[in-house]
């Protein structure tokens, strides 16, 4: 692993004092001060790293989020099967986001209201899920598990088994809380009705 520069040391700590700060007051109500004086640097070091407490929390969720999707592969490839893979996948990613999401219950709420926000996170991280699934189906049916697709449309089929997760994990993330519907809908998705 290779050793960390300076500058990436000093964002990382910003980052960390931004998400302390931020799960403590949400986004709205905290100030670039609020967040140097958590990190322990001057304003001047924030905004010379940052412009703005905007790209600051943006910044925290999206490494949150690629946490969440590198834990939900990490317990995905730990399975046997391409269904099996699949169904943790699905069901993995949606509860660590909601883990995650939990201990930001003020943040929470600002995120719900900006829509634009969770398109914006949704499209960066669409390719990579996209991949993913792509490789699970391509494992699939090299072991015959998977015959309701051909090569051809492995594409197609993987931006929309992304596509039914994002709705399900915006119904959940918005309407409800129930963990064992994401098992039931994650089993539908895979295996049909």
């Amino acid at each position: 692993m290779p050793e960390l520069s300076k500058d990436d040391i000093v964002r990382a700590e910003i980052l960390k004092a931004a998400e302390r700060v931020f799960q403590k007051w949400g986004s709205n109500k905290t100030t670039m001060e609020d967040i140097a004086r958590e990190a322990g640097k001057g304003k001047s070091t924030l905004y010379y790293y940052y412009q703005s407490k905007e790209e600051i929390f943006d910044t925290v969720v999206i490494v949150e989020f690629e946490k969440i999707l590198q834990r939900a592969k990490e317990l995905a490839q730990e399975t046997e099967t391409a269904k099996e893979r699949l169904i943790k996948y699905i069901v993995e990613s949606i509860n660590e986001m909601k883990s995650r999401i939990s201990t930001y219950t003020i943040i929470r709420e600002e995120i719900k209201r900006n829509q634009k926000f969770i398109k914006k996170l949704r499209d960066m991280f669409q390719a990579k899920e996209e991949k993913y699934i792509q490789e699970i189906l391509k494992f699939g049916m090299e072991n015959k598990e998977f015959t309701f697709i051909n090569k051809s449309e492995i594409t197609i089929a993987a931006r929309t088994i992304t596509g039914m997760i994002h709705a399900l994990e915006l119904y959940l993330f918005f309407e409800n809380d129930d963990t064992a519907q994401i098992d039931i809908a994650a089993r539908f998705i895979v295996n049909g009705v």
